[in-house]
C-alpha cells in the first residue's frame, strides 16, 4: 500500500510539471523569441551594417572605368564623393536611366561635376529615389570607352559592402587604390595582389625589380619577400596608385 501511496505522489507531481511547461524535453523543444533592435540589421558575427553612405558615396575616376563603392544603395539624400585617380581629366555625371514616369521621383535626377584634374577630388548631393541611374565621365567620348555604368537604388539594397576574400598578407586592387597601401611581411612571406577592379593595372616596384605586368579585372600577382627591408611600389598605369611593403626579419 504504501508503495502505491508514493507511485501515486509521484505520478501527481509529473503531471503538475507537465501543466506548467517544465521538464528537460519540454524546454528543448520549445522556441525562443527572437530578439531585435530597431534600426540594425543581423549579420554574420554580430557585426553592425552600415549605409555605404555613411561617410558620403565614394567614386573614383579612372582610365578607363568608374568605380563605386558599391552598386547598389537605399534612397535618400546623397553625397558623391567623386576622386579622380587617373592620370587624365576627368567628370562626373548622374542621370535616371529608366522610365520615372511614377512620379516617385524629386525632380531633382541630374547633377554633374566640373573636369577634375588628375588627384583632384569634389562633393555633390542629389535626392535619389527607387530606381536606376546611370552614372558616367562627362569628357568628350570618355564614355565610349568605358567610363559608364549602372548604379541600382532600392530600399533592398544590401547595407554593408561585401568582405573581400583577401588574405592578411593580401592586397585588394579596388578603387584605383592599393587597400592596405602597407602590408608587413615576415621575411621569405609570399604577398599576394588581386585586381578587383574593372581598369587594368600593374604591381611595379619603384626604382626597378618586381613587376607584375599589366593586369586584367580578376588577375592576381604573386611575389615572395626574402630581405628584411621596405619595398615601395605604383600602379605603373596609375602613377597616383602607391603600396608599400615591410618586409621584418
Amino acid at each position: 500500500m504504501r508503495r502505491l501511496a508514493i507511485a501515486a505522489l509521484l505520478a501527481a507531481g509529473s503531471a503538475l510539471v507537465a501543466a506548467c511547461g517544465g521538464g528537460e524535453a519540454d524546454q528543448a523543444s520549445t522556441p525562443q523569441a527572437a530578439t531585435s533592435t530597431p534600426g540594425k540589421t543581423a549579420s554574420a558575427g554580430n557585426t553592425a551594417s552600415a549605409d555605404p553612405r555613411t561617410d558620403g558615396f565614394e567614386v573614383a575616376l579612372g582610365e578607363w572605368a568608374i568605380t563605386p563603392e558599391a552598386e547598389a544603395i537605399r534612397p535618400g539624400r546623397t553625397t558623391f564623393v567623386i576622386s579622380n585617380r587617373g592620370t587624365m581629366p576627368h567628370g562626373f555625371e548622374i542621370e535616371r536611366a529608366d522610365d520615372d514616369s511614377s512620379g516617385s521621383g524629386s525632380g531633382d535626377t541630374k547633377i554633374e561635376t566640373r573636369v577634375l584634374q588628375p588627384g583632384e577630388s569634389v562633393e555633390v548631393e542629389l535626392q535619389l529615389s527607387k530606381g536606376v541611374y546611370k552614372l558616367e565621365c562627362n569628357v568628350d567620348g570618355h564614355d565610349d570607352r568605358g567610363m559608364e555604368m549602372l548604379l541600382d537604388v532600392g530600399r533592398d539594397a544590401p547595407l554593408a559592402k561585401a568582405a573581400r576574400a583577401d588574405t592578411q598578407t593580401g592586397v585588394a586592387i579596388e578603387a584605383f587604390a592599393f587597400k592596405p597601401a602597407t602590408v608587413t611581411v615576415k621575411a621569405g612571406q609570399e604577398v599576394t595582389w588581386t585586381n578587383h577592379d574593372p581598369a587594368e593595372h600593374t604591381v611595379t616596384q619603384e626604382g626597378g625589380g618586381f613587376d607584375s605586368g599589366t593586369m586584367a579585372a580578376g588577375a592576381t600577382f604573386k611575389t615572395t619577400f626574402d630581405q628584411p627591408g621596405e619595398y615601395r611600389y605604383i600602379c605603373d598605369l596609375h602613377p597616383g596608385m602607391k603600396g608599400r611593403v615591410v618586409v621584418e626579419r
